[in-house]
């Protein structure tokens, strides 16, 4: 085995401790980061903090199994997008990220370096821009279920030439 392929086998393992929380691991992260920085307990602010660490980099193995696996994402083909549809997923996307990135910064401190931020914002902007993807995701999956189980729920009810027998 090389060195890639070890890698590989590390990023699905973490991919997989992620499952359990998906979609919700960024906003338990933002959570715990937030928490880590309104905390006056060093124990409750150094496991807060770890935690939220942790959140982030099974995320961020979850995001490297997409790029790693073929066919993992996206799981339904993206619509076609439109100047006003992606016009909406940007604002949505600025709206999220920043929502992020201000827990982040609250979780951090404002003592990081200034060089980091750009860094920091990056990766919430990208955080959101991918859960709003795992969001139309689920959707999409929620309309398909939706559609089979009317299809299948008319199919089992009797027809009948009169509607008052119903």
């Amino acid at each position: 085995m090389t060195l890639s392929d070890y890698l590989r086998l590390v990023v699905r393992w973490l991919a997989s401790l992620h499952a359990p929380l998906g979609r919700w691991s960024p906003l338990a992260a933002t959570g715990l980061f937030l928490l880590a920085g309104f905390s006056h307990l060093q124990g409750v602010h150094y496991l807060a903090y770890v935690g939220g660490c942790v959140l982030l980099v099974l995320f961020a193995a979850d995001l490297a199994k997409t790029f790693i696996d073929e066919g993992s994402f996206p799981l339904h083909p993206a619509p076609r997008m439109t100047w006003p549809m992606l016009a909406f997923r940007l604002l949505l996307t600025g709206l999220l990220g920043t929502g992020y990135s201000l827990a982040v910064w609250v979780g951090v401190g404002p003592w990081w370096p200034p060089i980091i931020w750009p860094a920091i914002l990056f990766i919430c902007f990208f955080i959101a821009w991918r859960n709003l993807q795992l969001w139309y995701e689920q959707g999409s999956e929620f309309e398909q279920e939706l559609a089979e189980d009317s299809q299948h729920h008319a199919q089992r009810l009797p027809v009948t030439t009169n509607p008052q027998r119903r």
